[in-house]
């Protein structure tokens, strides 16, 4: 389903005439438009209105300043021909990555070209929204040495513990006790035990907890 939404005044010759963003899991809605945590199948419209009276040929659209964490399946779209008086869309197809920020307002900046050398820019604001639930990943490498990354993901900003315990329950690390972003987050383990020497080969369970929340996984450390 595609709504489009948010008309802007029209110029001479082309301009946009509308935008809509479609995301996977929820439909458009109102800018800046919300694209949902590490998802794919994502689309935005954009109306290339033709307000001269011959038709307009060989339309460009492109997404100039993309960030890294969206990729786009085609940056650029081209419209053959807009009649005079009528419109074209250019429709784009792009995915999230997990390491995107989240809550914050990007702007991506479509540039519209014609075959004259014409062209104009719209701004278009889109913000992630932060994952559903918690989540912890396993480490990697795994096994590891001499260092491994634990990664987890906040449905909110949180105070966030991680420890480290032997097979017999004994601590032996905290590897964080601080606060951290909603979204995508990852910690480096060095294999320092909390003496600051190194802990010995074998299997550890690293727990975190956050809010009312907490998961338990193993990894292993080898020499």
């Amino acid at each position: 389903m595609r709504k489009m939404i948010r008309r802007v005044g029209m110029a001479a010759a082309l301009a946009l005439l509308s935008a809509a963003v479609t995301t996977a899991q929820t439909g458009a809605a109102q800018g800046p438009w919300q694209i949902p945590f590490a998802s794919t199948g994502n689309t935005i419209s954009l109306a290339v209105q033709n307000s001269s009276r011959i038709n307009a040929e060989m339309v460009h659209v492109t997404f100039t300043n993309t960030p890294s964490w969206i990729e786009f399946k085609n940056s650029t779209a081209l419209i053959n021909s807009i009649p005079a008086g009528a419109s074209g869309d250019a429709d784009f197809t792009f995915s999230v990555d997990k390491d995107a920020p989240v809550g914050k307002d990007t702007t991506l900046v479509a540039s519209i070209t014609s075959s004259n050398g014409q062209a104009w820019t719209k701004d278009i604001t889109v913000s992630v929204r932060p994952p559903k639930d918690y989540k912890l990943y396993s480490n990697f490498p795994n096994p590891f040495n001499p260092s491994t990354k634990i990664a987890f993901e906040l449905p909110k900003a949180s105070h966030v513990t991680l420890t480290l315990y032997d097979v017999l329950g004994r601590e032996v690390a905290e590897i964080a006790d601080q606060n951290y972003p909603a979204g995508y987050n990852e910690i480096t383990w060095n294999g320092l035990n909390r003496n600051g020497e190194q802990a010995s080969s074998g299997v550890y369970f690293y727990r975190i907890t956050a809010d009312n929340w907490s998961k338990v996984k193993k990894l292993m450390l080898i020499k």
